[in-house]
């Protein structure tokens, strides 16, 4: 049975100076500095077991910036944000990670420089790239998945001095037995740009309604730092 770990309201990692690695971090929000080791521990233990499990990593010598702990609809989650430097910067290269209490990885984006203005796969060989890779470590929520249609993708970040750099893949989505989305961003390499699953469609609204804490976006909209994004990103409320 895999362990888990209670964290409490949204605790921040903080990259401190006498540090001993990349993962060693300084945790706000915990009531004793025992509880913020295991805190710590826990947090990075279970986000390196469900990226391994899945195929997939982090970026070597980044740095963990943040863990909040959040909604995904109706099922609590804890998110996971790393980046090559130590301070949070939304809008530049980062790899978020949404889990659940169960350890289901719900959401992957690897957003980094190194991978922009590479060209697009064909179709076929997104799709085919798409269910390998899902079928690896999630077959069960693969084999009741329907593809609906596979198109470009494009999302833009910038680096330390502004540059900005196009980031873009084939997304391959799908719908669920059960009504929910699941889609896959895969580049022309055929590995992993961006996943996320179990995606609510707000109909009435015309958007998502599922929230976005891998989209900075979304995320500065949410902490009251950036406009709200217009459809399809969902409304912001807390």
């Amino acid at each position: 049975m895999t362990q888990r770990y209670e964290l409490p309201t949204a605790p921040i990692l903080r990259k401190t100076a006498d540090t001993k690695n990349s993962l060693s971090t300084s945790i706000t929000g915990a009531d004793t500095p025992e509880s913020a080791h295991n805190i710590e521990e826990g947090v990075m233990n279970r986000a390196e077991h469900v990226l391994t499990a899945a195929g997939l990593s982090v970026p070597e010598g980044w740095h963990p910036v943040q863990t909040r702990r959040e909604s995904h609809d109706d099922r609590k989650v804890t998110v996971v944000r790393y980046q090559p430097h130590p301070e949070r910067a939304l809008g530049g290269e980062h790899v978020s990670v949404v889990i659940d209490d169960e350890d289901s990885l719900l959401g992957y984006t690897r957003m980094t420089t190194t991978a922009a203005h590479r060209p697009l796969p064909d179709d076929a060989d997104a799709e085919r790239a798409a269910f390998e890779w899902l079928n690896g470590f999630a077959h069960e929520h693969a084999e009741k998945l329907t593809v609906q249609w596979i198109d470009r993708h494009d999302e833009t970040i910038h680096d330390s001095a502004g540059t900005q750099y196009l980031i873009s893949g084939a997304k391959v989505k799908t719908r669920h037995s059960d009504g929910l989305y699941t889609w896959i961003i895969v580049d022309d390499r055929g590995e992993v740009i961006t996943y996320e699953r179990d995606i609510r469609w707000d109909r009435g609204a015309g958007r998502r309604g599922t929230e976005m804490w891998m989209h900075d976006r979304w995320v500065a909209a949410r902490e009251g730092t950036g406009p709200q994004p217009n459809a399809p990103y969902a409304i912001t409320t807390s």
